[in-house]
């Protein structure tokens, strides 16, 4: 009844129709998008047409009928073949983008238009948001693969909203730092991990699946107070291992089956089982209850799979990353996956180095490794008004409700409030400034983000205890093992 209701917002390009129509043109898709996905120049073309031919723009302002199909054929190709020419790394991909475009204000990808500076990231963030369910600026594929009415596609347009309706449900249930229950759990996270975690050492920082099991254990208990198994954290671990499926648009799915569709509905099907099987169903009502009639979800399994999708997709996921992330930092690697070209290890140039900086202030540490390389590289909302914006010279008046992608990764790096921002340096000046987690996570004035992550003081919680426990084998100086080791 939820993962199978009927399809929503289907676009006329997406049509099984335009998936035959690309199969059967593959080869000359297939070699278009190399091309496209190699030189910037063509990629614009693609992007806004050129001559009489249009591009995805010229799709998406017509409603991207069937029609037109075509231009997203050799598009999709062209944005795969990006990706991996920038080392699979999103961030690496926006720059690329970026500097396509003229290293401008905004650049176009998808369906929508696309901004990078602190200045403009700010605003937003501070703003009500009208939002769509969308995702990396294209419309999701609701409610198979994304879960409908989720946090992440509600506007906060108002006080009693159905987004402030749930996100202060959510808070006041599982995520209130200040309950008892809430400071408990976390207290008990080292003895817990501990036996399951035998004789951890540094290099277990490598071990990205015990990191990412230890995390899913940790999350669900904080959040429901029941430490699941082993089996059942390579359940839950999915929302991290099946992060390249929730990008592929509806097209894209298709074209392959809806193989990730079918992985994806497996998994919220999984997730919301443990939850039946640890009985935790009367969470869930009491939350619904919490809710006035306008809000309510029925069935009450409705609310429970739009719940524990945002505890999957960003509290697990996103910790999962970072927590591989620091575990890399501490071992001077660059994780996967990130900007390799852009980070740089500034005086912290040694695993001592790294360790006796970690110990100093987890916190910071944390922070400014997620500065530069965000489980979250963007988000979609939506342009409030018409608008005008110059792409590569030209100008360019977009409709309001147009998707727009606020880009936090590069905000991060940008040079007008960070000092240095490709180097890793935990004690920056401007360190809560950083808007990693939807807002200035630890600035006087954070209460003014509206849409800050809910769950960040559990994902600095989480993270601290799983990365504690891997160097609980050191000692407050240092380790004489890794001392010479570069």
């Amino acid at each position: 009844e939820v993962l199978n209701a009927p399809l929503q917002d289907v676009a006329g390009d997406e049509s099984w129709l335009s998936v035959i129509g690309m199969w059967l043109l593959f080869p000359l898709n297939l070699i278009q998008g190399i091309f496209g996905g190699l030189i910037q120049a063509l990629f614009v073309q693609l992007s806004l047409g050129f001559a009489c031919l249009p591009g995805t723009q010229g799709a998406v302002l017509s409603d991207r009928p069937c029609s037109m199909a075509w231009v997203w054929w050799r598009y999709t190709f062209a944005a795969l073949t990006a990706l991996i020419a920038n080392g699979r790394s999103r961030l690496a991909l926006f720059m690329w983008e970026w500097e396509a475009f003229g290293k401008d204000r905004f650049w176009w990808h998808g369906e929508g238009v696309w901004c990078w500076s602190y200045a403009d990231c700010d605003k937003i963030l501070r703003s009500e948001q009208g939002r769509k369910s969308a995702f990396g600026a294209v419309r999701a594929c609701v409610p198979d693969l994304f879960a409908s009415n989720i946090l992440i596609f509600l506007p906060n347009t108002s006080s009693d909203s159905e987004w402030a309706a749930i996100r202060r449900s959510l808070h006041m249930h599982f995520l209130d730092t200040g309950l008892e229950q809430y400071r408990t759990r976390v207290k008990q996270l080292p003895k817990l991990i501990g036996g399951d975690w035998k004789k951890p050492k540094h290099e277990d920082l490598s071990e990205i699946t015990l990191l990412q099991k230890t995390v899913a254990k940790c999350i669900f208990f904080v959040m429901f107070g029941q430490w699941i198994t082993e089996a059942e954290s390579e359940i839950l671990i999915g929302w991290r291992t099946n992060a390249a499926l929730f990008i592929l648009p509806r097209l894209v799915q298709r074209f392959i089956g809806n193989v990730g569709i079918k992985k994806v509905k497996k998994l919220r099907e999984d997730t919301v089982g443990l939850v039946e099987k640890y009985g935790l169903e009367h969470s869930f009502v009491a939350m619904n209850n919490s809710m006035s009639d306008r809000w309510r979800r029925t069935p009450v399994v409705k609310l429970c799979d739009e719940i524990m999708y945002v505890v999957g997709f960003a509290g697990i996921g996103g910790t999962c990353a970072a927590c591989e992330s620091v575990g890399s930092f501490l071992q001077v690697k660059i994780p996967a996956e990130s900007a390799a070209e852009h980070i740089k290890w500034g005086k912290f140039d040694s695993r001592l180095k790294m360790i006796t900086k970690y110990k100093e202030s987890p916190e910071k540490y944390i922070k400014e490794t997620c500065r530069l390389v965000p489980p979250v590289t963007s988000a979609t909302g939506v342009l409030k008004e018409a608008t005008k914006v110059m792409l590569v010279g030209k100008e360019y008046e977009l409709p309001a409700g147009l998707l727009n992608q606020y880009v936090l990764s590069m905000a991060n790096r940008d040079s007008s409030m960070f000092e240095d921002p490709e180097v890793f340096n935990p004690d920056r000046l401007t360190l809560n400034k950083a808007v990693t987690w939807n807002g200035a996570f630890g600035a006087e004035d954070e209460d003014q983000f509206p849409r800050i992550c809910p769950g960040r003081y559990m994902s600095i919680d989480v993270t601290t205890a799983v990365i504690n426990h891997a160097l609980s084998h050191t000692s407050e100086l240092g380790v004489h093992a890794i001392r010479a080791t570069p």
